[in-house]
């Protein structure tokens, strides 16, 4: 069997698992008359071998319920003759966390079933089993490799420098081809291992990956973790690597540390000649916020709103808007005429993270725009921008012939607090047919408040046509006005 999750354990079919945990729970009310607790747990102990894995799954999911009771006898079912049983007892002592079952677990980590010894590797994991450091290391040979891949995971949680040596040998070993694919390899658990643990050791070997084309991007997050002195003065080096994959994970690594003094290299990197390499650069500067920081950054994501590749000109967009670039407005409209979709969006989102009402008149122009997303998004900048003038096109955006759009239009009208949409509000309600939209126009209504809006809550809490829903929100809000506080009705987006 291969490795599995904790919540993998149980992917049976779920109705016929559900039954099976009524039954044993069934089974488990009738001895608390009947039977010690002992004889109970004897029982299920019993079916973890059952042939039937929904049966065995579930009676190792009620032992894990009865907790420190079931201990012992799960102690002594790892020496059970069924390697089924030894498993699953291994995995429950894992689940229920009680310290005595440590030594014992360490006991069958040379157990001839690879998933015990796999099952018994985690659980000393989930159990922060110091003890357990050193054996684990000599697992890390194992024939079986995910047996290795659980002992990998398990000192990655037990977090003990004495691992980082041996976790590196697992590093340079390229032989394993567990759970290889495009985008996984048995590597990027022993990397993660390593950022757990966090020891400087691991620097250099991880730095050394970042022009892998498999891994680089996950070492390069794992170095991000590490004190930025232990990591930055070895950086630059791979910045101006030969190699774009390296220079793009480099910059990558630029994310975690958050060094100001890696400002001039990224405004360097918005030039660079690899599209990829100018737009994680220009993603890496969305994190530098400091006005001194700003200062540096505005101009050069300025011009790189001009980049030839969309993707690059999208990146910027939304960095200058996380930094609430007031000289890129003019810049961040011009986009709004895009033909690139997301650049498009990117320009709207941030000209109303920025807030400006320069923006308003040049957003609502588009509000036309054939994408729902483009102008869901321009009815969501207008709302941030909070300025009175976007009344009125959230009013038509009302009619949209998107729902979502619809949507955000009423809660905007709700939150920009303006009575004038009292009545456009009631009247879309009369048409409206989408749920999510009623509610929104029903909750926008008990934030303007008013003797209309009131008048047209209680007509809908008496609707017995109307949404269940819809009309509890309705009740809702009418008790919170009532009482003069503010309802809290979620919304269903």
């Amino acid at each position: 069997m291969h490795m599995t999750k904790r919540y993998e354990l149980f992917s049976c079919r779920y109705a016929k698992f559900f039954i099976l945990l009524l039954l044993f729970s069934g089974i488990c009310s009738g001895c608390l008359g009947h039977d010690p607790l002992e004889a109970r747990v004897e029982k299920l102990v019993k079916s973890l071998g059952d042939e039937d894995q929904n049966i065995s799954s579930a009676s190792s999911y009620a032992l894990v319920d009865i907790g420190e009771p079931a201990v012992n006898s799960l102690i002594k079912a790892l020496k059970d003759d069924d390697p089924q049983v030894r498993s699953l007892a291994a995995y429950a002592l894992g689940e229920i966390g009680d310290q005595k079952a440590a030594a014992p677990l360490i006991e069958v980590l040379d157990d001839p079933s690879p998933e015990v010894r796999m099952r018994a590797a985690s659980s000393l994991g989930w159990l922060r089993a110091s003890e357990a450091v050193g054996p684990l290391i000599g697992l890390l040979k194992d024939e079986n490799e995910t047996v290795v891949l659980s002992a990998v995971c398990a000192l990655g949680a037990l977090k003990d420098p004495r691992a980082v040596e041996p976790l590196l040998e697992v590093l340079n070993n390229d032989d394993y081809t567990v759970h290889i694919s495009d985008d996984y390899t048995m590597h990027m658990d022993v990397i993660l291992a390593l950022t757990d643990i966090g020891d400087p050791r691991a620097v250099d070997p991880l730095l050394d990956l970042l022009d892998d084309t498999y891994v680089g991007s996950r070492a390069a997050n794992a170095l991000g973790h590490f004190e930025s002195e232990e990591v930055f003065g070895k950086l630059t080096k791979f910045l101006r690597s030969s190699n774009p994959t390296t220079r793009v994970n480099a910059v990558k690594v630029c994310y975690g540390l958050q060094d100001p003094a890696s400002i001039p290299y990224l405004i360097e990197m918005l030039d660079d000649k690899a599209p990829d390499v100018r737009k994680e650069a220009a993603y890496a500067l969305i994190y530098f916020i400091e006005p001194e920081e700003v200062a540096q950054t505005e101009l050069p994501l300025i011009d790189a709103l001009g980049d030839r590749d969309p993707e690059v000109q999208e990146v910027a967009a939304r960095s200058l808007g996380r930094i609430e670039s007031k000289d890129s407005i003019p810049y961040l409209k011009e986009l709004l005429q895009a033909k690139n979709q997301n650049v498009q969006i990117a320009a709207v989102a941030a000209l109303g993270n920025i807030g400006d009402p320069e923006a308003v008149d040049s957003l609502t122009a588009i509000l036309g725009d054939d994408s729902w997303l483009v102008r869901k998004g321009i009815v969501d900048s207008l709302v941030k921008i909070g300025d009175p003038r976007a009344i009125d096109p959230l009013i038509s955006s009302l009619g949209d012939e998107n729902y979502r759009v619809r949507q955000s239009a009423a809660d905007g009208l709700g939150q920009l607090g303006d009575q004038r949409a009292v009545e456009p509000l009631l009247k879309a309600l009369e048409t409206e047919r989408e749920r999510e939209v009623r509610v929104a126009e029903v909750r926008a209504l008990g934030e303007l408040g008013g003797p209309e809006a009131i008048e047209g809550l209680r007509r809908i809490s008496t609707d017995m046509e109307e949404y269940g829903y819809v009309r509890n929100a309705a009740e809702e809000l009418l008790i919170k006005i009532e009482e003069g506080g503010e309802a809290n009705v979620s919304s269903t987006s």
